[in-house]
């Protein structure tokens, strides 16, 4: 049903009638940068969450973007991390400088 990758302030609103046909949805689609939840019920927040393939996913939020955390997605949506610890990893390359002192 949707299942482009839509870039801008677009809110995507599909009628369900279970947790796990929403789940089943928002699935269905080769790409996974982002979603939300939106609930007053902290355990299926919880629940949906982890059934989720996204690599961002907000609870009543429409962002869970923050400089401090990991940004990106699964599937099509993205290779490896942007931002926090996980960019540090992926943009850097460790190296051993070995300096004999003696003569």
């Amino acid at each position: 049903m949707a299942v482009e990758e839509v870039f801008g302030p677009v809110a995507v609103v599909l009628p369900f009638d279970s947790e796990e046909e929403g789940v089943r949805l928002a699935n269905a689609t080769p790409y996974g940068l982002s979603g939300s939840v939106w609930t007053r019920d902290g355990a299926r927040a919880l629940r949906v969450a982890r059934g989720i393939a996204a690599g961002n996913l907000s609870v009543n939020s429409h962002s869970s973007v923050r400089y401090h955390t990991p940004f990106g997605g699964y599937g099509e949506s993205g290779l490896g991390r942007e931002l926090g610890p996980d960019a540090l990893a992926a943009f850097t390359e460790t190296k051993n400088v070995f300096i004999s002192t003696e003569g």
